[in-house]
């Protein structure tokens, strides 16, 4: 096979036998200059095997942002979380530290949080529902019901705890990595934050939270949607192309294939006015203080990958996640963070409910567009990707932070 123009293994091979020959391709595109950019073939949305190699060979050795600190503010507090088939808790201490532990109770597999209903709440310990076993904050076992007779419990009860993992905070966002030693977490973020400018995420709050849910689309349709605005001629033509137009969509010249780094710039007509030379984007929501005219006119677009998108904007910051849930689908959740000088206005909740229903309307658009993407890749033709624009050069980045995650 030649790769100057590798070509994909033929569609109806789904399984193992066509892992080889798909990544093969994906070395090859990822090595092209901008100007030669070509899509990956169908098959990488599709294929099982190349699926749970994703799993284990990024998902689980990756920073994963799983909420805010202020979700966490008092000892006991907790987030429940399902990362690649890892079922884990995120809780604040009653010493204050934020651990991730495992769900999955060392005693007969019960998961500890299975009568929880929602995502969070506030716990002084876990029990599980099974048999009773109860951990403390820290995820050490406190007590467990009749087993005053186990002599192997008496000698080992002391050791058994829940698995831990490991957490960062950047931003205020809160990060876990299932690898055993993962790399620290700012090797990526000091990359991203001196672009970030006057935007210091820490100081904003979670105003709203929309749980999409799940999507029938492939992780990387979601990803790869997120990161490129020439789809906003199409997709998003009456809602979000004449605010951001895609030639104004400015992408940063990065030297690492970990994240991406853009600014959609309003375009004239939609601008809200202008001050030393810059048009200013509109404001829904109470404006951050202490931005530049500049900082004012555009919004940012930082992609962390795998499945992190961070949008600061004038008046309010939208993150999306993505967690992977199966080969054709993920889950997707949306969150409205306003700065914390917004907090004392007495219409923001109106405000930020008008937000959502406008950012409710746009991820439909998207949602529509990957499902179908995902159900034109049923097809037992030979689908492969075709040429890139400039406007999809994160498209390009991705490729090369896959083929260095899967490849390399």
């Amino acid at each position: 096979m030649s790769l100057t123009e590798a070509t994909p293994p033929a569609a109806p091979m789904r399984g193992a036998e066509q892992v080889e020959g798909l990544l093969e391709v994906l070395a090859e595109r990822a090595a092209r200059p901008l100007e030669e950019a070509r899509a990956l073939p169908g098959a990488f949305y599709t294929n099982e095997a190349l699926y749970e190699l994703e799993i284990e060979k990024i998902w689980r050795q990756s920073w994963i942002r799983v909420g805010r600190v202020e979700e966490l503010a008092q000892p006991g507090d907790f987030i429940k979380r399902d990362i690649a088939g890892e079922p884990i808790l995120i809780t604040r201490g009653a010493d204050g530290e934020i651990r991730a532990l495992s769900r999955v109770c060392q005693h007969r597999f019960m998961d500890v949080l299975a009568e929880c209903e929602g995502q969070k709440g506030n716990a002084e310990t876990f029990a599980c529902p099974y048999h009773k076993w109860t951990y403390g904050l820290d995820g050490k076992l406190q007590g467990a019901a009749h087993m005053n007779k186990s002599n192997l419990y008496q000698r080992t009860k002391d050791d058994i705890a829940l698995p831990t993992f490991t957490t960062a905070v950047w931003q205020g966002f809160v990060f876990v990595n299932l690898d055993a030693d993962p790399a620290p977490l700012s090797d990526l973020t000091d990359q991203i934050e001196p672009r970030l400018g006057n935007y210091d995420i820490s100081e904003w709050r979670l105003a709203d939270r929309i749980i999409w849910g799940e999507v029938e689309a492939n992780w990387k349709i979601g990803m790869e949607n997120g990161r490129e605005a020439y789809h906003h001629i199409g997709t998003h033509l009456n809602s979000l192309e004449a605010m951001w137009p895609a030639h104004m969509v400015d992408f940063d010249e990065v030297a690492s294939s970990d994240f991406f780094f853009a600014r959609m710039f309003v375009s004239p007509e939609a601008a809200g006015g202008q001050e030393d030379g810059h048009h200013l984007q509109p404001l829904l929501l109470p404006g951050a203080p202490n931005l530049t005219a500049y900082e004012r006119s555009f919004v940012t677009v930082a992609g962390l990958y795998p499945g992190f998108i961070l949008v600061p904007g004038p008046d309010a910051t939208l993150t999306i996640t993505f967690l992977p849930t199966g080969p054709t689908s993920h889950y997707a959740e949306l969150d409205i963070l306003v700065h914390e000088s917004a907090l004392s206005d007495p219409e923001l909740t109106e405000k930020v409910a008008e937000y959502r229903e406008w950012l409710t309307s746009v991820n439909g658009e998207d949602a529509k567009a990957q499902a179908d993407v995902q159900i034109a890749l049923t097809t037992r033709t030979n689908v492969d990707g075709g040429p890139l624009s400039h406007l999809e050069v994160a498209v390009q980045t991705f490729q090369r932070y896959l083929a260095k995650k899967l490849v390399d």
